[in-house]
């Protein structure tokens, strides 16, 4: 699988719609599409073609259609997408992402806790 994984919106769309739930079939899949974005059956089908392409999606012969599934998990995308966001946007510091919320006024008291609570967890780790 390629390191640098970047989906574009459009890719972003089947692939969770493959996340919520695997396998589909082209045609569960252009409904889906269709319903959610407004794709004729032509884009989605180009669209699971090149992604198959870039060893996002696979496919394997069903009994009447071809199933397809994804080939990365969501989890390692949006590790590889926040990261070049944060490197992009922050030059890698998580500490100006955080301040930058902080400075506008965009952090609400839950927020707060939240992240004193995953600060607190990522101590006990480091012991």
């Amino acid at each position: 699988m390629n390191e640098s994984i970047s989906l574009n919106n459009s890719e972003w769309c089947i692939m969770e719609a493959l996340w919520q739930s695997q396998p589909k079939t082209l045609m569960q899949l252009v409904h889906e599409m269709k319903e959610k974005q407004g794709w004729s059956k032509s884009t989605t089908n180009t669209l699971l073609r090149r992604m198959q392409e870039k060893g996002f999606v696979r496919h394997e012969d069903g009994e009447k259609a071809r199933q397809y599934f994804t080939d990365v998990l969501r989890e390692t995308v949006v590790l590889k997408e926040t990261e070049s966001f944060l490197k992009r946007t922050y030059g890698g510091s998580l500490g100006m992402l955080v301040n930058t919320f902080v400075e506008n006024h965009s952090l609400t008291e839950r927020d707060i806790e939240e992240l004193k609570q995953i600060l607190h967890k990522a101590e006990r780790k480091d012991r």
